[in-house]
């Protein structure tokens, strides 16, 4: 008699069992997307970091070709971004810019607005270049629009990294940085107003507190743009009291602290949602940053914008204007041997207002910052 086996039964999971692998998948895929998101963060910061390098570089040849460090303010109120883009490999950029001399402040040789805003900008201003994007920037593209000085919607692209102005122009009734303005806010050069005098072009003579320890470029968020966008305080730049010409540094130090970021007033009545837009502007609040604050804190302009009855608009030069970043724990800034280091947000800030100035004469150690 032939015998014949039984096939065994084949039966699916149950759902006890379908229910403990699906939760053995998602426990896995927790414990595995930190790890692949930090993976990319770690990558985005080598990027940054490179391109902080680049820049830093590009800066030194510059000073090598020309004895002179490039101008933060160039004929036309243009950026020192626009002075090193023959050393970043961007000669074609740097030939379709019109440089033009102003005749007095504010104005071209027609009487026109300054003219990185002219028409015939427009293709340098919509031209990417990649060393002036962090990869962390969430502001990459000409989707954003320059509200507060509107031409009618003109796009431009943005910058994440700004040169460093000094530590706070009231403060010292100067510009003590490596970079700070070119043009005359007096009518005559014979009268000194707020915030003169200029600093112009300097050389690395007169960085007298050594380059290992003076800022150069950092980090600065490019904002937020849209209106509507969530608030913060590496995005934003926020109102306070009106200034007067001889503010007091704590106090309003004080004051800049003390606002929500989250909530707090928003410069130009909650239009202006850009801090380092467009890359062309060779301006406090578009491509530089001083030390007043320490990384990552509220930046702060006087709610008076203008209403010195002095000078008209020089109140806009009194910007406490931090670095910010997206990376967390600090911002990646370049030093003026070339150097570039994390600096976190819990530096003391003697240590890092001191950094911000060439000639101030402070002791700083490697292990402060």
């Amino acid at each position: 008699m032939r015998h014949f086996k039984r096939s065994p039964i084949r039966r699916g999971l149950t759902l006890i069992e379908l229910l403990v692998v699906i939760a053995i998948i998602g426990l896995l895929v927790g414990l595995i997307l930190p790890a692949v998101q930090g993976a990319r963060e770690a990558a985005r910061r080598v990027q940054c970091v490179n391109n902080l390098k680049q820049i830093a570089l590009a800066t030194h040849n510059y000073h090598d070709t020309w004895g002179r460090l490039p101008m933060a303010e160039m004929p036309g109120a243009f950026s020192a971004h626009t002075a090193i883009l023959p050393f970043l490999g961007e000669s074609v950029a740097f030939n379709s810019i019109n440089f033009v001399q102003l005749i007095g402040p504010g104005r071209g040789p027609t009487g026109q607005v300054p003219t990185w805003m002219d028409p015939i900008c427009l293709t340098i201003g919509r031209t990417r270049i990649n060393a002036f994007l962090c990869p962390s920037e969430v502001m990459t593209s000409t989707a954003v629009v320059n509200g507060p000085i509107s031409d009618g919607g003109t796009e431009y692209y943005p910058s994440s990294y700004a040169w460093c102005s000094g530590g706070w122009w009231p403060r010292s009734r100067r510009w003590d940085g490596l970079f700070g303005r070119s043009a005359w806010a007096g009518k005559a050069r014979t009268s000194v107003e707020p915030p003169d005098p200029p600093l112009g072009s300097i050389s690395w003579s007169s960085c007298v507190d050594g380059m290992s320890t003076t800022l150069l470029v950092a980090e600065v968020v490019v904002g937020r743009g849209d209106r509507s966008a969530a608030r913060g305080a590496n995005t934003e730049c926020f109102r306070i009291a009106s200034l007067g010409d001889r503010p007091s540094f704590e106090a309003t130090a004080a004051a800049c602290r003390a606002i929500d970021p989250s909530s707090g007033p928003i410069a130009l009545g909650g239009s202006w949602r850009f801090k380092g837009y467009p890359w062309l502007e060779g301006t406090l609040w578009r491509t530089w940053f001083n030390t007043a604050m320490p990384p990552n804190q509220n930046c702060c302009v006087d709610d008076g914008l203008g209403q010195i009855a002095i000078v008209p608009d020089q109140t806009w030069w009194w910007m406490l204007k931090p670095p910010s970043s997206y990376h967390p724990g600090g911002v990646n800034v370049a030093l003026g041997d070339g150097g570039v280091r994390m600096i976190r947000n819990g530096i003391d800030p003697r240590v890092w207002t001191s950094l911000g100035t060439r000639d101030g004469r402070e002791t700083i150690s490697d292990d402060s910052f």
